[in-house]
């Protein structure tokens, strides 16, 4: 496959500087927040809302600019008079904030992002802000490889599942992925919306880990230096010339991909890699939900299975297995383990005419497509939102 080379023209080389100048801002103000200001849900969507340009006929840099100030001084909770007033403001908020007065009067924006979509996301936000923070630590390391990186981020927004919006669905990476860019030190981690959807297209891609991580190995090719090289060349290129790779194949946009014998021995190679962490994240899960249920005075028997609730609903018992990811291929190798460990359980330990229900639990809500493969096989689905369990049955 041969794509072009960026051109890098004055016009491309203009856009790319506006966008390295919003990465510095949205860099400077995190690096500015302590740890307890980083999770807080009003600056996190500051953060994503920095990364937007304004949107209307006729507006501009300027436009933008005094729009974004308004979110500056909505979280410092000031009203803006000045540039100067909202810097010292700003500084109050961040002490450890370093020329605020160059960042409230520097031009920022990279994404046009829908007026209609706006408000939704901002409200995703604000339900996981919490992900979302966490999101931002690990794209902001210098530590982790980038392409491990680039795939555990993905992973893990997509795996909050999607905006919804007069009917239709959106992918929060759509509006998260510019802010998500702009932390990230080594400038590998790529833009993912409707702007680089020819790009995906042209390289036989989609908007998930898999495709995101071949966008990022694209830095350093074709005269692309780094993600906002590579999102100014998404737009502006011309790709109609180029041979397509064979699109990923999949029965539909909401199933998995089949990953083959191959790619599905590796996700079992990956899952025995992180066994510690994952076996960290499996025993937090497990004793978050039994703390949950014993606060209501419900008992979670302890034996061979994660937990099992007796007589959740009257001759019925509950039967739940817990897993650590839903999403990627990893993700995919739980789900189908979760659902083998369930049904052999229930074959193998109770008596026939014992009626068990089974119920998969998750750290989070899982995209559409593992909600539908579970309930096409009579499995409950859990989640905690929060300090909240939720799912398809109520405990």
């Amino acid at each position: 496959m041969k794509l072009p080379n960026f051109q890098r023209t004055a016009k491309q080389r203009k856009q790319v500087e506006d966008q390295l100048r919003t990465a510095r801002f949205i860099r400077a103000l995190w690096a500015a927040a302590p740890q307890t200001v980083r999770h807080d849900p009003t600056f996190v969507s500051l953060l994503v809302q920095s990364a937007w340009t304004n949107v209307g006929k006729g507006t501009g840099l300027e436009s933008t600019r005094k729009w974004r100030n308004l979110k500056l001084a909505e979280y410092s909770r000031v009203r803006y008079e000045s540039d100067r007033q909202l810097a010292q403001a700003l500084c109050r908020k961040l002490p450890a904030l370093t020329k605020p007065l160059k960042l409230v009067r520097s031009h920022t924006g990279i994404t046009r992002y829908y007026g209609s979509l706006r408000g939704v996301t901002i409200t995703f936000v604000h339900k996981h802000s919490g992900a979302i923070a966490r999101a931002f630590e690990l794209v902001s390391s210098r530590r982790i490889p980038a392409i491990n990186k680039v795939r555990r981020v993905v992973d893990s927004i997509a795996g909050l599942g999607e905006i919804s919006v007069n009917g239709k669905k959106v992918s929060p990476l759509n509006g998260l992925t510019p802010a998500l860019a702009c932390l990230d030190p080594l400038r590998k981690f790529p833009i993912m919306n409707r702007r680089t959807q020819r790009l995906l297209k042209a390289i036989g891609e989609r908007q998930d880990s898999e495709g995101a991580v071949t966008l990022s190995k694209l830095i350093g090719l074709y005269g692309v230096k780094n993600s906002f090289d590579l999102d100014v060349y998404s737009q502006t290129e011309d790709f109609s010339k180029v041979e397509r790779r064979i699109p990923r194949t999949r029965q539909s946009q909401e199933e998995y991909r089949d990953l083959g014998l191959k790619s599905e021995l590796s996700s079992f190679a990956r899952i025995v890699a992180n066994r510690i962490r994952i076996r960290r994240l499996h025993n937090r899960l497990t004793r978050r939900l039994r703390d949950y249920l014993l606060w209501r005075h419900i008992t979670a028997k302890e034996d061979r299975f994660d937990a099992l609730v007796q007589n959740w609903r009257p001759g019925r018992h509950l039967l739940i297995e817990a897993k650590t990811t839903a999403v990627g291929p990893s993700g995919r190798a739980q789900i189908r383990q979760a659902i083998g460990q369930l049904f052999d359980y229930r074959f193998s330990y109770f008596k026939t005419h014992e009626k068990v229900d089974l119920a998969v639990l998750l750290p989070s809500e899982p995209p559409a497509n593992v909600r539908s493969l579970l309930s096409s096989l009579g499995i409950e689905l859990l989640w905690f939102e929060r300090r909240q369990l939720r799912g398809s049955i109520s405990l």
